[in-house]
């Protein structure tokens, strides 16, 4: 999941059972901003965790958090990388992977028009 700081920008986290342990992660390059920060969106069996990050210029970008920390970016093709316009992000939206490493998401180009895409890694 994530959640917000006190200047409104996200961190990731993900809780570890059986003691409860939470660990906070943040994507570098994230912004620290209102609206910024790291967004976690789903994690598969092998415990990989995909999402986005907003960086400092509003852009966002996908990510992938692997089991042992380890956190790889990537932009779909095509992918905007102007700020906001209207309250919509340009950019790189992973929403879900696979048991396989199969990424599914969207993006949305510098036209403003939205695109989905399939990564197999």
């Amino acid at each position: 999941g994530y959640y917000s700081d006190t200047y409104s920008a996200a961190h990731g986290f993900l809780v570890r059972a059986p003691e409860g342990r939470i660990t906070r992660f943040d994507v570098r390059g994230a912004g620290t901003g209102a609206g910024q920060g790291t967004f976690p969106e789903g994690n598969n069996a092998a415990d990989d965790i995909v999402g986005y990050y907003i960086d400092p210029g509003n852009v966002a970008h996908g990510f992938v958090r692997a089991p042992y920390g380890e956190i790889n970016t990537f932009d779909a093709p095509g992918a905007g990388t102007l700020g906001p316009a209207k309250n919509i992000y340009q950019g790189t939206f992973p929403m879900t992977n696979n048991a396989a490493g199969a990424i599914s998401g969207f993006s949305i180009d510098r036209n403003y028009v939205y695109h989905g895409f399939v990564l197999n890694q």
